[in-house]
């Protein structure tokens, strides 16, 4: 009985106190001075990939034997560009608390380069050629996100503010939509296709002679992305740039993004045939959607018309 009243009056008190909580902060955004604004971003990013999986992640980026030199490259900037919208609030001068959604992706990069060696019968000398192809796949997701700005310096002219950032953000992902980026010198042309494995990439060409008796094939014989919702956090420094009279022109942010877990999975498959005897090399590549951000914005104050002045020191 004493344990029941006990349970009753402390969900009673945890209630009044988290109303009371509501209140005061409802209360205290009231009082202060306050700003509501959307900032159209634009984003590019630096990605990652990894040999390895989930389960075992490599430190090393390249593999190399008497036939090729097959390359992770662990960071790259791949072009892509996405866009997004940030709904904000500014609370006084300082504070900035925004929620946004943004399109994004994962990327990962992978070179291979093959050594050839002939013989000129007409000279009886060897030549040593080498050829190589870049790859890049890149599935894209949404992203929600909720980030805090604080503004901790701005020159004597207010024309240039400088920010920190701090933030989480959630990763959408399933049924990404691919894109394959890819550039060789006698590689073909890459196209998708299909083989024993899954999805792959290969090129027009698909057994590439390397010597008077070895044949070499390489395709990506496996791409996976993660089914689910992915966390990051993000850490960063922002750039205001504004008039005299204090109107914001655009903002310039570089921040670093972290996700918890790789988010796509990538297999290449490489045959060797030297002279009849065929030998198969498979790599295993990660990315966990983490990068470097470059994010160009502006942001558009809508309540109240007028933005929020700086008081003059007196």
């Amino acid at each position: 009985m004493k344990e029941s009243i006990f349970k009753s009056t402390l969900q009673s008190y945890v209630s009044k106190t988290a109303v009371l909580a509501i209140l005061l902060l409802i209360g205290t955004t009231l009082n202060a001075q306050v700003a509501f604004y959307l900032r159209p971003t634009v984003n590019m990013k630096t990605n990652q990939s990894s040999f390895g999986t989930e389960y075992q992640m490599n430190t090393y980026n390249s593999v190399t034997n008497e036939h090729f030199t097959f390359v992770n490259r662990p960071m790259f900037l791949d072009g892509h560009i996405d866009l997004g919208i940030n709904v904000g609030i500014q609370i006084k001068e300082k504070h900035f608390i925004e929620l946004g959604i943004s399109s994004d992706h994962s990327s990962i990069g992978r070179s291979l380069l093959t050594h050839s060696n002939f013989n000129d019968y007409e000279t009886g000398e060897n030549y040593t050629s080498n050829s190589y192809s870049h790859t890049t796949v890149s599935p894209f997701y949404a992203r929600i996100s909720a980030d805090y700005h604080n503004n901790f310096w701005n020159n004597k002219k207010g024309t240039i503010g400088f920010r920190s950032i701090a933030g989480i953000g959630f990763l959408f992902s399933g049924n990404s939509k691919l894109q394959i980026n890819g550039s060789g010198h006698g590689n073909g042309n890459l196209i998708m296709g299909n083989d024993d494995y899954g999805t792959g990439i290969t090129g027009d060409n698909d057994i590439q002679q390397i010597a008077p008796d070895v044949f070499i094939t390489d395709y990506v014989s496996k791409i996976e992305t993660y089914d689910g919702v992915t966390a990051s956090v993000k850490l960063g420094l922002g750039i205001d740039f504004s008039t005299k009279k204090d109107f914001h022109l655009f903002s310039f942010d570089v921040s670093y993004l972290l996700s918890t877990r790789p988010v796509q999975f990538q297999e290449t498959k490489i045959t060797v045939i030297d002279n009849g005897f065929e030998t198969n090399y498979r790599y295993n590549q990660s990315s966990r959607g983490s990068g470097l951000y470059f994010t160009l914005s502006r942001r558009f104050q809508f309540y109240p018309w007028k933005p929020i002045i700086k008081k003059q020191q007196l």
